[in-house]
């Protein structure tokens, strides 16, 4: 496959994150777009192809058509709203890839971005996240479970299969903060230990407090041309080398695991194994790598479970290992595997469905090599992952220095 065949990320860019005041998630995205321009050094007039994923507090079903109206981006050969959460931005990172090697655009912007932190005060934010159907309206949320106590179930279920402990989660949260203290753009800042994970208060047992992912207001975007294009713009470009995606079912008490192979797939009801194996298998498969040649892991981390599970999934140890895998400092900066170098959704933010593109951003950053005191050292491949619906839908994206 030549350069012009070839997708790459051209340039990124995020707006700030925490508590934005006197915003709106429109500005937001306006923001992050300019900025994602800015950094390609491309012309927005050779912009295509728009994705982007809606917002808890100013959606619509026509979504894209108006964020393209606000940027004025006007004739455009791809354009959409992605509906899969959290997995929206390594599933629309395939469709812009599938879009440049089939020739159909030039150049395509995923942007996101919202104001879940600043909105809830007014009593807009949960409300808004209820209405929007991220979960079950009929069959589950009616009888109090939320989202920390989906997640707390999985975690219980693999500490009761496999002796992960509390501890073992805690030291994913401990190195997301540690990358995030090294991060000025980061939401918090402040170190943690083990014992400080363990005394913040119980929000889903096993979950305490700082097991839990933040809630940020904030914004990112991604421009994705052909390496050819890419290679003549302003910044080194992230060849995307490997892409995948797998969807179990939606209700927590139909989570499924693949059993056999296609065609002939069979699932079963598993609360510990989910279907990322799937989307890794072909992202890896895709990129010709394995998880040994991974320098460097942005994984959703919505959770610390999340991030713990995925440890499996992905290859990078063998299930039941992870909390083992986690101690010791293995996954911080100077370990084995490195992972959400800027804080994640642990420590760095969390502004609703754009907070796992904030994970490719970061990927790509690691790779030009210009994260300063958290950068890691000889960055040449990063695999970046997007999660929704309570583990059920999951994205791999493998990018790699140019």
């Amino acid at each position: 496959m030549n350069s012009a065949q070839i997708a790459a990320i051209a340039g990124v860019g995020e707006t700030p994150v925490g508590r934005l005041e006197n915003t709106n998630s429109i500005e937001l995205h306006v923001l992050a777009a300019k900025r994602a321009i800015e950094d390609a050094g491309i012309d927005k007039s050779e912009i295509d192809g728009l994705l982007t994923s809606g917002a808890f507090l100013d959606d619509n079903i026509r979504h894209h058509i108006i964020i393209a109206e606000n940027l004025g981006i006007y004739c455009k050969t791809l354009c959409d709203t992605l509906r899969t959460g959290g997995q929206s931005w390594a599933h629309g990172l395939q469709m812009a890839q599938w879009a440049i090697q089939a020739g159909r655009c030039k150049a395509v912007l995923l942007v996101g971005g919202d104001t879940l932190l600043s909105s809830i005060p007014t009593g807009k934010g949960l409300g808004a996240y209820t209405d929007y159907g991220a979960h079950s309206m009929e069959f589950e949320t009616p009888f109090g479970v939320h989202v920390p106590g989906f997640y707390a179930l999985l975690a219980q279920r693999h500490m009761h299969e496999f002796g992960t402990t509390s501890e073992h989660l805690a030291a994913i949260a401990v190195a997301c903060r540690k990358h995030a203290s090294l991060n000025p753009a980061a939401q918090k800042r402040t170190p943690i230990t083990i014992e400080d994970v363990l005394a913040s208060r119980m929000v889903a047992s096993p979950l305490h407090l700082l097991d839990c992912s933040l809630i940020s207001d904030g914004g990112h975007a991604i421009i994705v041309t052909s390496l050819e294009r890419a290679r003549e713009l302003r910044q080194r470009p992230a060849r995307i080398e490997g892409l995948g995606q797998a969807q179990s079912y939606y209700h927590m008490g139909h989570l499924a695991k693949a059993v056999g192979a296609a065609p002939d797939m069979a699932a079963r009801h598993d609360l510990t194994h989910t279907v990322q194996p799937i989307a890794a298998r072909q992202a890896f498969g895709e990129a010709g790598v394995t998880p040994a040649d991974i320098d460097v892991a942005q994984l959703y981390d919505s959770f610390t479970i999340t991030a713990l599970l995925q440890l499996e999934d992905l290859g990078f140890c063998a299930k039941g290992e992870a909390g083992p895998f986690a101690e010791g400092g293995r996954l911080e900066l100077g370990g084995a595997l490195p992972i959400n170098t800027h804080g994640g959704m642990l420590s760095y933010a969390h502004p609703g469905a754009t907070g796992g593109m904030a994970h490719i951003v970061e990927a790509v950053r690691q790779l030009r090599g210009e994260c300063g005191p958290r950068q890691v050292a000889d960055a040449e491949l990063a695999v970046a992952t997007n999660v929704s619906a309570v583990s059920s839908t999951h994205s791999v994206c493998i990018l790699a220095r140019d």
